[in-house]
């Protein structure tokens, strides 16, 4: 009598859930000859879809006619062009196929959009407790989404440095007006309007805007609503209430602007000085700092 074929043993973990996938013939990567796709690693795409919940051909909790809108308004495609059903119909797979065909920088935009708007769900509600697992997967997948969007050319041949001890402000407008892709604040104290306007004007046009500043009655005052953006307040830390106290901003992984100056009315009037450098290396650390920092809200 013929034996029926063993099932294949199950596998835990990241690596364990790519074995299951190739074992059972579910894990099929389409390959395209252009090159400019996006280069996605299998375990990165298991991330990913683990905190979109596309398990079950969903994208969160989009529906079809959301979905569409929110591609559309973050990266200007038409996820529902039949290119993008190569693989099937469901919002899933339109999105497996939109990361097969587009370039890094664009999957990693919309990514990044995909989680300020995970965050807001897993967060809006405050009888909801994150857990410690869903925020490191969280975390996994903004450093995946950083990476991807920071694979847009840049020229790093040269470190540019800048030190400036006027017309600060004026600077660090210009820098901001320059951004294309992410710009990533820490600053302890935000009170200036006038910076405050021209990030709602890059938000607008699509570039991906993060706040961290103190929680505490100078910003709670400050006439400014940062709920504009996705925005993390740390309050106060341990036995001496330790605050926040850094004053940096990191745009596209390429450029920081860094020192003593607070995006604060009064800074402009203060003894204060900025450095301003264009390097991905040193950009990446300050990235990586922003990271940790936004941790310690949840």
């Amino acid at each position: 009598m013929r034996k029926s074929p063993k099932p294949p043993t199950p596998h835990t973990g990241i690596e364990g859930e790519i074995e299951n996938r190739q074992e059972l013939g579910i894990l099929k990567l389409h390959v395209y000859k252009d090159n400019q796709m996006s280069n996605l690693s299998s375990i990165e795409r298991i991330k990913l879809e683990r905190l979109l919940g596309m398990s079950d051909g969903y994208v969160l909790n989009f529906s079809n006619k959301t979905f569409s809108d929110f591609v559309i308004e973050h990266t200007g495609i038409d996820v529902y062009d039949q290119k993008y059903a190569d693989i099937g119909e469901s919002k899933a797979k339109r999105l497996r196929s939109f990361w097969n065909k587009e370039s890094n920088h664009i999957v990693g935009k919309l990514l990044l959009a995909f989680l300020e708007f995970w965050h807001y769900l897993n967060t809006s509600n405050e009888f909801y407790q994150v857990t410690e697992e869903k925020l490191k997967l969280y975390e996994d997948c903004l450093k995946i989404s950083v990476r991807l969007v920071s694979d847009a050319p840049i020229e790093e041949t040269n470190v540019n440095i800048d030190v400036l001890f006027d017309e600060i402000q004026k600077s660090i407008i210009k820098e901001i007006e320059l951004a294309k892709f992410i710009i990533w604040i820490a600053v302890a104290w935000f009170t200036d309007k006038q910076i405050f306007d021209k990030l709602l004007e890059k938000s607008s046009q699509g570039v991906n805007v993060q706040l961290i500043i103190c929680d505490d009655d100078i910003n709670r005052n400050s006439g400014l609503d940062y709920t504009k953006f996705e925005t993390y307040k740390i309050p106060k830390i341990g036995k001496y209430e330790n605050i926040m106290h850094n004053k940096f901003c990191v745009i596209d992984l390429n450029k920081v602007i860094n020192g003593s100056y607070n995006w604060t009315n009064k800074a402009k009037y203060n003894f204060e000085t900025v450095t301003t450098f264009s390097n991905r290396q040193e950009a990446e650390k300050f990235a990586e700092e922003f990271i940790k920092l936004k941790s310690l809200t949840f």
